[in-house]
């Protein structure tokens, strides 16, 4: 007899996505005052990114200092994605920590390896008078 008949539909479906996480990744979360420390310790590194996943328009409204957009809900996102270094680093936001906390299992699907997150986005560190280009 299978695991699927010994298990209620209820059990499976309570189960499943806990098997999914625990195979995702686990992403280092980073507040504002902890992603700051961290982008001005590889300030000049060619192999540290700042990602922003927020659309063009919003990038334009301010962004973290030399940060390079990606746009999450552009069809390409994850051919652009993959076009980028795997090798390096990469400082993931966007607005309020919701699309990038989904752009992580994309990333780690493509092989990066080397991800931080910034957990309540741009927002925050608006909010925390964190400086915007």
């Amino acid at each position: 007899m299978t695991l699927a008949r010994l298990l209620s539909p209820l059990a499976l479906t309570l189960l499943l996505p806990l098997a999914a996480c625990a195979e995702a990744p686990a992403v280092p979360q980073l507040t504002s005052e902890a992603a700051r420390d961290t982008i001005g310790r590889n300030a000049g590194r060619a192999d540290f990114v700042v990602l922003d996943v927020r659309t063009p328009d919003e990038y334009r409204s301010g962004h973290i200092a030399g940060a390079v957009n990606v746009d999450f809900h552009a069809p390409d996102f994850e051919q652009q994605l993959a076009k980028l270094d795997r090798a390096r680093t990469y400082l993931v936001y966007c607005r309020t920590g919701n699309r990038s906390s989904k752009a992580l299992p994309v990333l780690a699907r493509l092989g990066f390896a080397r991800v931080l997150h910034l957990e309540h986005g741009i927002t925050e560190w608006k909010a925390k008078g964190l400086p915007v280009e």
